[in-house]
């Protein structure tokens, strides 16, 4: 796995084991990324549908999952596999914290289990190619997003006013997963505030 860090993120670059020893009051962890083209006037986020056949049937949310602690050496090598499992794209660079969400899981069979979820801006290798000898942003729709089926049937690109008309409303394009699961709907526009302090910087 090839990418980088911005430095305010280097904490989550230590062993995942150590890090879950470090929170002895969760019993798991998940990750999740928020992924924006630029190649547009305005940002767009990358929004996949989960499967009718899945939990949640119907909703949008970003790429994300649960972090294995058997096999991924970081919270940020689960953020980059997950990525890659859930969209086809490359992380090339983690750019900032969105929100840490805490919830209770409470298994069908009984008992409950506490997790909690880091979510991240991210850029993906894709978004970027090459013309000219001279770097340039892919077009939007010219992102190879690769879908899992079995967890998500489509994927679209919003804008932050489509997120908003569909939090306020029933009107919108998006319905997203129950504040229990993570606050998602409020997560994205976050992701989009980042994004556009980021931008107004540069």
């Amino acid at each position: 796995m090839t990418y980088t860090v911005a430095p305010h993120l280097e904490y989550f670059t230590i062993p995942l084991t150590d890090f879950a020893a470090a929170r002895p009051e969760f019993e798991g962890f998940g990750v999740g990324a928020y992924i924006f083209s630029h190649a547009d006037p305005t940002p767009r986020i990358l929004l996949l549908q989960r499967a009718l056949t899945d939990s949640m049937p119907g909703c949008w949310e970003g790429p994300g999952g649960a972090c294995e602690l058997d096999t991924d050496k970081t919270l940020l090598d689960s953020l980059v596999r997950e990525t890659l499992e859930e969209s086809g794209l490359h992380v090339s660079h983690i750019i900032d914290l969105v929100a840490v969400d805490c919830w209770e899981h409470h298994h069908r069979g009984g008992g409950k289990i506490r997790l909690a979820k880091y979510s991240f801006v991210i850029e993906v290798q894709e978004a970027l190619g090459w013309s000219a000898g001279k770097q340039q942003l892919v077009p939007t729709l010219q992102i190879p997003v690769q879908l899992d089926p079995l967890e998500h049937q489509k994927f679209d690109w919003a804008i932050k006013e489509d997120v908003l008309l569909s939090i306020q409303s029933l009107n919108g394009p998006y319905r997203f997963p129950l504040p229990l699961i993570g606050h998602q709907a409020p997560n994205i526009l976050r992701a989009f505030e980042l994004v556009e302090q980021r931008e107004s910087k540069n």
